[in-house]
């Protein structure tokens, strides 16, 4: 990036901005509205909302169409996948290898997230002004616009630590050169603010449409919290959903539809980022289940118990029914655009079964999910037990609800303990995203990673550090403010 692309970068996530918006979230262009004339209807209003919903559609973050890869790459910085690609630098991260001039990740995370808190903060910084809209309803999009801010600071603050805490549009006489980064504990409780807002603005309805509702909110403040070792915290905030008797969430009774094909109306799912075919739509049948280029380790497969129903809704081994092949799963005789990977395995779960289609793009639209109510179970779980609560009747009855539903029906355990904890979370949420995060949190990851293959010969993957580096245009810009992370 050059020094002059990287201002022009920066300028942009601390200005205004106008994106490309959708009456629903993905129609309609919002083309550069004077803002002047704008901010009059409720119209414009939900416009500019679905400003801040755009970039939850770049790939690194969901998914989208035509292209080579998805957020489900994430997975394989961890010790549940490996990955043959060069989709975004993944691999590079994935080895170790990577430094504050890589790009894809290191340099497009930092960059999406801001774009999206841009986009917050000129949402908020004008909704007021619609005067035609009534309190409910303009209140109603504000708790939208600051769940999606927290969402992406908090994805944020994960990959770099500290940051500059912006939550209003920049003037463009505003010293963008003196802005700091300011101490994670600080820009956590940031975050937490917006959600507390969130919370008492969203209404407390089932999740359906795209739209964060107050549960979405309830369960991303309980994985801040849980980020943060706020245990005690954690596991109130996941009470006041999981205990509430109007809780409109619960488990779905089918484990793989919940990704691919009862998605509509699905209760468990918390947030998710939606697509519909064939003019939203993204070619993940085909990146995930042609190309394999993305697949399970050896480590994820034998952290299944034997007889876990889950194992082979998630990942595909020698044998099993496979469209690419009427033999099954093995490569003599496959269609598929790719080889078997050198595991013997690929993953299944949010491949439709049913298409065969090697030699181009799928028109695949199902819901890339980023928080479901399983999830929010388990995390109250472990906040339970972290929090010195773990005998308690209902942290164990939220982890046994997860493994004993139809379609799973797992032995119920009879006792918590860390190990059964984050092993349930590992294969109750395998290849969605979020085992990186977790081996993070618990600062495993320089411990586990290590030990981790990442190709056929065996050879180990390096842990470099808990942080991306801060890309480093952004850190030409910010010399003598701003400190890279460590070991970079």
């Amino acid at each position: 990036m050059t020094t002059r692309f990287a201002k022009n970068i920066f300028l942009f996530l601390l200005t205004t901005v106008a994106f490309a918006c959708k009456d629903t979230l993905d129609k309609n262009p919002l083309a550069n509205p004077n803002s002047e004339n704008f901010w009059k209807t409720e119209t414009e209003a939900n416009k500019a909302l679905i400003a801040c919903y755009a970039k939850l559609k770049e790939p690194i973050i969901s998914n989208g169409p035509a292209q080579s890869g998805n957020f489900l790459f994430w997975e394989s910085l961890s010790d549940n996948a490996s990955n043959t690609s060069g989709y975004e630098s993944f691999d590079v991260v994935m080895r170790g290898e990577h430094n504050s001039a890589t790009t894809g990740i290191v340099s497009k995370s930092f960059t999406i997230g801001f774009q999206g808190i841009a986009a917050c903060n000129y949402f908020l910084a004008n909704i007021d002004r619609v005067t035609a809209a009534t309190d409910a309803v303009r209140n109603r999009m504000k708790g939208e616009a600051l769940f999606l801010r927290a969402f992406y600071y908090n994805d944020l603050t994960q990959l770099y630590g500290d940051l500059p805490i912006l939550v209003k549009p920049a003037e463009l006489d505003d010293n963008i050169r003196a802005v700091p980064r300011s101490p994670k504990t600080e820009v956590v409780a940031r975050i937490l603010e917006d959600l507390d807002l969130a919370i008492s603005y969203l209404p407390a309805n089932a999740y359906t449409d795209g739209r964060a509702v107050k549960g979405s909110a309830i369960a991303l403040k309980t994985r801040v919290l849980l980020n943060n070792e706020r245990y005690g915290e954690a596991a109130e905030a996941a009470w006041s959903l999981i205990g509430d008797a109007a809780n409109p969430f619960k488990l779905a009774d089918n484990y793989s539809g919940i990704f691919f094909g009862n998605q509509a109306g699905n209760r468990e799912i918390m947030f998710s980022v939606q697509f519909k075919a064939p003019d939203d739509y993204h070619s993940l049948d085909q990146v995930i289940g042609a190309r394999m280029s993305v697949f399970p380790t050896t480590e994820l497969r034998d952290a299944y118990e034997p007889n876990d129903p889950r194992r082979k809704m998630t990942i595909f081994e020698a044998g099993d029914p496979w469209a690419y092949n009427p033999a099954g799963f093995k490569q003599t005789g496959s269609l598929a655009e790719g080889q078997i990977p050198y595991t013997g395995m690929a993953f299944k779960k949010w491949v439709n079964p049913a298409i065969n289609n090697g030699s181009g793009s799928t028109l695949s639209e199902q819901h890339m999910v980023k928080i479901r109510y399983a999830d929010l179970l388990l995390m109250y779980a472990e906040a339970m037990f972290e929090s010195g609560k773990g005998s308690d009747a209902n942290a164990l009855k939220a982890l046994n609800d997860v493994r004993t539903r139809p379609g799973v029906e797992m032995p119920a355990r009879t006792a918590l303990t860390r190990d059964v904890i984050r092993n349930e979370r590992r294969v109750e949420l395998a290849f969605e995203g979020l085992r990186y995060n977790d081996l993070v949190r618990w600062k495993l990851a320089d411990k586990v990673i290590p030990q981790v293959a990442y190709d056929a010969k065996g050879t180990k993957r390096k842990f470099k550090s808990y942080l991306l580096p801060i890309p480093l245009g952004q850190m030409d810009i910010m010399k003598g403010v701003w400190t890279q992370n460590e070991n970079y």
